[in-house]
């Protein structure tokens, strides 16, 4: 797979997890830290690593060329949130998938 194909293909996955990320907002922050359901947040610790997975399998230049993306910051959450499980905090969650991932999404050009 080309350079070009390989970066139209993540993007296109981008787009995906994005469109995941504004349905759990979109179901609010109430329902986001119920007690009594943790699916929303596993969702979104789910879209913070499925995120990190695909900034990982872009093109240095591709990255390079979008150097106002915190490329080592989408990988340092990624790994707090993949090794700390039940402990992550869900305030973290929640900006990650509410400001964060919107924020680069935009940046990107990613809707």
């Amino acid at each position: 797979m080309k350079a070009d194909d390989r970066t139209a293909a993540v993007l296109i996955d981008l787009a995906r997890f994005a469109r995941s990320a504004r349905r759990v907002v979109a179901r609010g922050h109430e329902v986001f830290v119920d007690r009594d359901d943790d699916d929303q947040r596993r969702i979104a610790r789910s879209l913070v690593i499925d995120l990190s997975a695909a900034a990982d399998r872009l093109p240095e230049s591709f990255r390079a060329a979008h150097s106002d993306v915190d490329w080592r910051g989408i990988r340092s959450v990624r790994n707090f949130v993949a090794h700390d499980y039940d402990g992550t905090d869900e305030e973290i969650l929640w900006q990650a998938i509410a400001g964060d991932f919107p924020r680069i999404m935009a940046m990107l050009g990613v809707e």
